[in-house]
């Protein structure tokens, strides 16, 4: 049985932003010992070692938390092939090697996630504390999957806007408003410590780390 050899190493650099695609074998990779991966930009993004014809070892500069992550990959995996590389503190793919299959489709649909990924981390940077955003907007849909948030002028249809620092519930009938604080865990453990989120009538009314809100109902 031929084995093929021809493998496509998929990285974003993180100095432009750009996928670049580099095309080798593994009896390249191997027989040269070091190889630098290098974008269009100039700059480099990866090495790639290679350890007595058993592993490949890559050093890779992460373009999603800046760090530099190490992987070692056995001659088996790379046989094998498809094999997706994540950023170590993030989870995020990072590095697609391909040597098998369709290598167009596969890379084609790993610029797309990695893209839809990015824009979601853009989107993050928009919040003072993303963590602690991203929690209190899943307690507020487990709420209203609940039916547990409402206004007490017996109207539900309750608008939601998102600010960097807070979440703002809006009656759509009275226009009472209710702000929901996430800048910090402070702020997070006081908003998840209530059972349900009633807005006011025509009331203006906080709940935060600072003021603990007496009209919100308490478990």
């Amino acid at each position: 049985m031929l084995v093929n050899t021809k493998i496509a190493i998929a990285v974003r650099c993180g100095t432009c932003d750009s996928l670049n695609v580099h095309e080798t074998t593994l009896f390249e990779l191997f027989s040269n010992k070091v190889t630098d991966l290098d974008c269009s930009c100039g700059q480099r993004i990866a090495i790639i070692r290679a350890n007595d014809y058993k592993s490949l070892q890559m050093d890779i500069d992460c373009c999603v938390c800046e760090d530099k992550h190490t992987f070692k990959y056995t001659l088996k995996q790379l046989l094998k092939g498809n094999i997706i590389t994540r950023c170590i503190e993030t989870g995020v793919e990072i590095c697609l090697m391909v040597n098998n299959g369709d290598a167009g489709e596969l890379i084609d649909n790993f610029k797309v996630n990695s893209d839809g990924i990015y824009g979601e981390l853009e989107f993050l940077d928009y919040f003072n504390a993303p963590d602690i955003m991203m929690k209190s907007l899943n307690r507020i849909k487990e709420l209203d999957n609940d039916g547990r948030i409402g206004c007490s002028c017996g109207e539900n249809s309750i608008e939601m806007n998102i600010f960097p620092d807070r979440i703002e519930l809006k009656c759509m009938k009275c226009k009472g408003i209710k702000l929901i604080y996430a800048e910090n865990n402070e702020d997070y453990w006081n908003f998840v410590s209530k059972d349900k989120i009633i807005i006011r009538e025509n009331r203006f009314e906080c709940i935060d780390a600072i003021n603990q809100n007496q009209d919100t109902e308490n478990k």
